[in-house]
């Protein structure tokens, strides 16, 4: 009897550990900031950068005007800044990004939107694809352990009485040829293809596209560019002599 007993409550030890290794699994996608706490002090906060390490870049303006590898670059997810190691080697953020139309840190692209910011390029002009990681605010926890889905804004950088529960989402769009972001839907893609509508619906039923697939974008991405460029050389070909 001892041995049957010992052996439930092995099994039971290790259904309990196979049940708390998926909770902590679980945990992992979120990424909780205490009240009163800055980001800089949380076990998390290398996560709040795109990449591992400073590295060399590149700031190119609307003008033309390029800074070629003056700084050490890296995105900073959570707050949604490119940053810089300054020469007194303080981290800062680049303030002045009106006239940013692009950024190069490393060997990734990020295209800029002066209203909402920086997007990494997986595919270049004429027709961009590019996405974006971003810290989600999901819910807020008070002191008595009640916790809120929330719906107000985030004051990023403010240690505040409340903690907060963030996950980490991305999010694909276009950029066409006047650098105008488009979120990436079906609808979207006939839309900045007008004349290649016929051809791109093909496309869509043949490949059945995922539109939170990565590599599915690239490629529909690359085919619709394709289109474009076909289409202007014939139309060339037509009003050439």
């Amino acid at each position: 009897m001892s041995a049957a007993v010992s052996v439930v409550r092995i099994i039971f030890l290790l259904i309990f550990l196979g049940c708390n290794s998926i909770i902590f699994a679980q945990d992992t996608k979120q990424f909780v900031l205490p009240a009163l706490t800055n980001v800089y002090d949380v076990p998390w906060r290398k996560h709040i950068y795109l990449f591992d390490e400073f590295q060399k870049g590149k700031i190119t303006y609307t003008k033309g005007f390029e800074l070629d590898y003056e700084f050490d670059l890296n995105y900073n997810i959570y707050f949604e800044k490119m940053d810089f190691i300054h020469s007194s080697g303080d981290t800062l953020s680049i303030m002045n990004t009106k006239e940013i139309r692009s950024i190069q840190v490393g060997n990734k692209t990020f295209f800029h939107d002066y209203n909402t910011g920086f997007y990494e390029v997986l595919v270049p002009l004429p027709l961009s694809l590019v996405f974006r990681n971003q810290f989600i605010l999901e819910k807020v926890e008070f002191s008595n352990g009640m916790k809120r889905v929330h719906t107000g804004t985030d004051t990023r950088g403010v240690a505040i009485n409340y903690g907060r529960i963030y996950k980490k989402e991305f999010f694909y769009f276009f950029v066409d040829r006047k650098n105008k972001l488009h979120k990436v839907t079906k609808a979207n893609v006939l839309k900045l293809f007008p004349e290649q509508n016929t051809e791109v619906k093909d496309y869509l039923t043949a490949h059945s596209i995922d539109f939170e697939s990565e590599e599915d974008l690239i490629a529909l991405t690359n085919y619709c560019n394709k289109l474009a460029d076909v289409s202007g050389e014939s139309k060339a070909q037509k009003r050439s002599p």
